[in-house]
């Protein structure tokens, strides 16, 4: 099967089988992160043959209740496939994607400052979903000198949860950070997408 090219305007029609396996992937991390008070999950990929840090949107779930909530408020019954393509910049992934590795990210947006950094719609969403707290990571694919951050996984929370050393640990395993195998996520879209992203070590010049 060919791989999918990342890129603007994709549509889940026309993934077919990828963009449903990666639901089911998405639908997986979420439930393995309620355990630990997550309600929202979000997930970018780079945009393919790029190593610039290129955001695409892939998808968005979070529980029923807040899905549910949304639904209603918002009109959109699918948000993930509704925004699926969207490439909008975006300062958290830069941030996120340089600490591959080393960092996580966290975002309070109940911090005027902070919650400037979103548009409009998002804001909007956020404020309707009630989940301030949110804690992004990059997610590592490749294999040795061409490890590289593939895209930018982010969940949610009402507030900034106690258990931070669990949340982290289990979104680095999902992530593929060093010392963790290659998990089912990064396994599935390596395997179903041409992946891009800045590489976690320069390459050498070939002489």
């Amino acid at each position: 099967m060919e791989k999918a090219t990342i890129g603007p305007k994709m549509q889940a029609q026309e993934l077919g089988a990828s963009w449903r396996g990666i639901r089911s992937l998405t639908e997986t991390v979420l439930e393995d992160l309620r355990r630990l008070g997550a309600k929202q999950l979000n997930l970018r990929l780079n945009e393919s043959n790029s190593e610039e840090k290129r955001p695409v949107f892939i998808d968005w779930i979070a529980v029923k209740q807040i899905s549910d909530r949304l639904a209603k408020k918002c009109r959109v019954n699918d948000y993930g496939e509704y925004r699926l393509g969207d490439t909008i910049p975006s300062r958290v992934y830069e941030e996120a994607l340089a600490g591959a590795g080393k960092r996580l990210v966290e975002r309070n947006w109940k911090s005027d400052k902070l919650f400037k950094e979103k548009r409009v719609e998002s804001r909007l969403m956020v404020q309707k979903a009630g989940l301030m707290y949110q804690r992004f990571i990059a997610i590592i694919g490749g294999e040795g000198e061409q490890r590289r951050s593939v895209g930018l996984l982010s969940v949610a929370f009402e507030t900034r949860p106690k258990k931070l050393a669990a949340i982290d640990a289990k979104m680095k395993e999902w992530a593929s950070w060093p010392g963790f195998p290659k998990s089912e996520l990064v396994k599935f879209t390596e395997e179903n997408f041409v992946v891009g992203g800045p590489f976690l070590k320069r390459r050498q010049a070939t002489p």
